[in-house]
């Protein structure tokens, strides 16, 4: 049975070490998510298989597909919301989801009241819309946001623009990112509850 895009159950002893669990998580999260969702929005070399080793092959991205890029993506903040927030599990989804896109893009926020609106609107309009709705609800947008930003809120109208290309981008820097920081022997309190949070199931 395979536990990643490169991994099989049989590749491991049981019970798994710390650094094997981050390893699942982390193959499971880029490969099985994240990477897909990039070369869905641009294109790219997917991965092979490691078991007989195989080399990826060329796709070109997919136009028009955005809503299903932010599908494979929104999700994610959720779960690092998880992850980065101590006694997450009595945490409704929204404060989840909200704590998760702080963590992965800290630069989104100024410290005004905008930061307040752009996390309800991105959570409600986005998060919500896409997996109750299956398309985001009003105030939600994908386009291009200046500054090369993949998400930015517009005070003046309201809106979040969302760009699907640039999102999947920014949460590969943010992933990589937090996995050094899960081997990080000095992150107790993270280590903790990703071991608990991914022998569980990540209930």
């Amino acid at each position: 049975m395979w536990i990643s895009w490169k991994h099989r159950k049989s590749d491991y002893p049981n019970p798994l070490t710390f650094e094997q669990k981050v390893e699942v998580f982390y193959e499971q999260t880029l490969g099985w998510q994240i990477h897909i969702a990039d070369l869905v929005a641009n294109g790219g070399t997917t991965f092979g298989e490691s078991n007989p080793a195989q080399s990826g092959y060329e796709v070109r991205g997919i136009r028009h597909s955005g809503f299903a890029v932010l599908h494979m993506c929104l999700s994610y903040f959720e779960l690092i919301g998880t992850l980065v927030t101590s006694k997450a599990a009595r945490l409704s989804d929204t404060a989840k989801f909200k704590a998760g896109v702080k963590a992965v893009l800290p630069n989104l926020f100024k410290g005004t009241s905008d930061d307040d609106a752009l996390l309800r609107v991105l959570y409600k309009g986005g998060r919500c819309g896409l997996y109750h709705l299956g398309r985001p609800r009003a105030h939600v947008g994908l386009g291009q946001p200046p500054d090369s930003v993949p998400i930015a809120y517009d005070s003046n109208s309201g809106i979040v623009i969302i760009s699907p290309e640039r999102l999947p981008v920014a949460l590969k820097k943010h992933l990589e990112m937090f996995k050094a920081d899960l081997l990080n022997p000095a992150n107790t309190a993270l280590r903790n509850e990703f071991a608990k949070s991914f022998d569980q199931g990540f209930e």
